[in-house]
């Protein structure tokens, strides 16, 4: 009867070990090709050669087939009992290599503070999981496995403290982990450990850790560059978390740290959730949190499962009364936001709105002078003829791709000096006994000439009049010669003989 309740008491203590467990899961391992360079993998014909200087420990695999080993001046390897290693093995020709060796890349240390270095296999661990829970607790069981090179950096350490190490598939106690640190093996396996102190304990913790708070800084000394910008304003802080996170916290002082208390306080939380259907949308995290400070605490974490959206701060909102009756204090986020959008950002959007703007009512202004609003803007500002800078002696040349565009009447002067090009079209175009004053084939609409054409067909009547130029008689084009916009004259030629009959041409 006695060994059964002996055999029930270890499967206890086997079980409550599981939940609470850490491991490593770094390194590569010696089977990788990511481990060697070249990704050449060692094969039964090659030499294994270590770098110079190898500050890891090594567990070589059980079974081993090469051609012989050149180890470093400094390094570990740990050999088990049932290692093999076969040398001088049959060849492979699938496996030949000019150089005949295998060169092992030099090893990478893990922070032992980092929550990186760590795996819980027991839980799933979530984004808002503190980042002090993502580390061996004082009273969890530590398993480092593997044969890849074992490295772990204690800086910032100052108690190494868990309540059980498992190294290869051995348990080591305290008192061999204190001797281990101090030999040149533990050099090689734990670095920057002069001064770290070793506490093992069994269980009697209330929360991860025994006090959180100097834990905080060497912890989030590895994760600071890590945390995202929170979502949301006026974002919160769990105990023993280096991030902000947007949502709502929980937290009630407690003098008994029972697994009871904590299972009555994730129902309650539950029942909530479950009232609403926000189950699928809403993530919790429950568990204790002790200080040396302040005392214990139970500490609840909520936020949305995906982007938030005040999900997780509406419905504890609305039981605030009942927290508060209850000594709950609760902790919320603000409203969500993004971050990413500054106030250098919104500045630089409305002034190129305002650009757009100035620009646009500058091209109104230049094709719709009429416009009794448009008009108002200098017209050195949308002519670009009248742009200069005589300071500099440049001066901005019309562009000769469009002159087909614009009125005959409404040109400057030619190249040599003549007639401008309102003096040519009142010569070509004008009819001085009618009156009139013909235009051009294209008109413009774009351009007023109206005051053009009648100082031209004033100056051409003038400069007749001074002259003595005979009048000519036009005549009207036909239907057919429109296209054209070319006009008949009728020529009398008189000749100095009385006997000449009158030409017509």
């Amino acid at each position: 009867m006695w060994l059964h309740w002996q055999w029930l008491i270890w499967a206890l203590v086997w079980l409550h070990v599981a939940v609470a467990t850490k491991w490593y899961g770094g390194g590569m391992d010696f089977n990788d090709p990511s481990s060697w360079l070249d990704d050449h993998l060692p094969c039964a014909q090659d030499v294994v050669v270590f770098p110079e200087y190898y500050p890891a420990l090594l567990p070589l695999p059980e079974n081993i087939a090469i051609d012989g080993l050149v180890f470093p001046r400094e390094g570990a390897i740990l050999l088990a009992e049932e290692s093999t290693i076969i040398f001088g093995s049959d060849k492979q020709p699938a496996c030949e290599s000019e150089e005949k060796k295998a060169f092992l890349k030099p090893p990478k240390s893990s922070k032992w503070f980092d929550p990186g270095t760590w795996t819980d296999k027991s839980k799933e661990t979530s984004t808002f999981t503190p980042e002090l829970e993502r580390i061996p607790c004082d009273d969890e069981q530590v398993i480092i496995k593997g044969h890849g090179p074992l490295a772990f950096d204690l800086e910032n350490v100052q108690y190494l403290r868990l309540g059980q190490l498992i190294l290869a598939g051995s348990s080591i106690s305290k008192t061999y982990l204190e001797q281990l640190i101090s030999r040149d093996l533990g050099q090689f396996l734990f670095h920057n450990a002069e001064y770290v102190q070793v506490e093992y304990y069994r269980g009697e913790l209330c929360g991860c850790h025994k006090d959180f708070e100097r834990l905080l800084e060497p912890v989030c000394h590895n994760v600071q560059e890590q945390c995202e910008t929170p979502h949301c304003l006026s974002p919160v802080r769990p105990l023993g978390s280096c991030c902000l996170i947007c949502g709502a916290i929980l937290t009630t002082p407690t003098m008994h740290c029972t697994e009871g208390n904590r299972k009555e306080f994730v129902t309650q939380i539950s029942y909530l959730i479950s009232q609403q259907s926000v189950k699928d949308q809403i993530g919790l995290h429950v568990e204790f949190v002790g200080s040396q400070q302040f005392g214990n605490s139970l500490q609840a974490v909520v936020t949305d499962r995906l982007k938030y959206s005040e999900r997780s701060m509406e419905f504890l909102q609305q039981n605030l009364q009942n927290w508060h009756k209850k000594g709950i204090k609760l902790e919320v986020s603000g409203r969500p936001y993004n971050p990413n959008v500054s106030f250098s950002s919104i500045v630089l959007i409305l002034f190129c709105m305002a650009l757009v703007g100035l620009v646009s009512v500058v091209i109104l202004a230049h094709f719709m002078p009429e416009n009794p609003y448009l008009n108002r803007i200098p017209q050195w500002i949308h002519d670009p003829r009248r742009w200069r800078w005589h300071h500099l002696g440049l001066r901005l040349r019309r562009n000769l791709l469009f002159d087909r565009f614009d009125n005959g009447g409404a040109g400057g002067g030619s190249s040599d000096g003549g007639a401008s090009g309102v003096d040519r079209l009142g010569i070509m175009a004008y009819d001085p006994e009618s009156g009139e004053v013909r235009e051009r084939a294209f008109d413009n609409p774009m351009f007023e000439q109206a005051g053009a054409l009648e100082v031209a067909a004033k100056e051409s009547q003038e400069q007749e009049e001074i002259l003595g130029v005979p009048k000519m008689e036009t005549g009207d084009l036909d239907a057919g010669s429109v296209v054209d916009e070319q006009e008949l004259t009728e020529i009398n030629l008189e000749t100095c003989g009385a006997d000449t009959d009158e030409e017509t041409i």
